[in-house]
């Protein structure tokens, strides 16, 4: 895993994001999944691709969709490592969140009397706000 590299990517897709050019990102979160199927590249283009798919990116639910699956499918080693697991629960709350969003645009009454990825989202934002509590001297960027 040549972690040098992955990060160089990552660098440039946020740096393709904060200049608003969401379609070259994406294009880098599939270069960096290329990569490999470490899970530091599940845990990097997961966050890469919630981000790019959510409303305010390129409202693709399906590009969140992904990036939750990709997350989920390596969560256990990812959150064993303790420098990445408050990012990763807080990432896979996000993705939890956007993706309810998408669904609650389509139809307002979904989450009525149901549970939803609303639920998700909040058990994983107070499992990562639970572990930044007891670890004060971390930050949420890790990279």
């Amino acid at each position: 895993m040549d972690v040098k590299k992955l990060n160089e990517l990552r660098q440039l897709a946020i740096q393709k994001m904060d200049a608003g050019d969401f379609k070259d990102a994406l294009k880098l979160a599939y270069k960096i999944k290329s990569l490999g199927s470490h899970y530091l590249v599940s845990y990097t283009v997961s966050g890469l691709l919630i981000d790019i798919g959510s409303p305010n990116a390129l409202q693709n639910e399906e590009i969140v969709k992904e990036g939750v699956e990709l997350l989920r499918k390596d969560f256990e080693m990812i959150v064993h490592d303790q420098r990445y697991a408050p990012t990763a629960y807080y990432n896979l709350a996000n993705g939890y969140y956007v993706i309810f969003n998408f669904k609650n645009m389509r139809d307002p009454y979904f989450a009525c009397f149901r549970e939803t990825e609303l639920d998700q989202a909040k058990t994983h934002y107070r499992k990562e706000l639970n572990m930044i509590s007891k670890m004060p001297f971390l930050c949420h960027r890790f990279w």
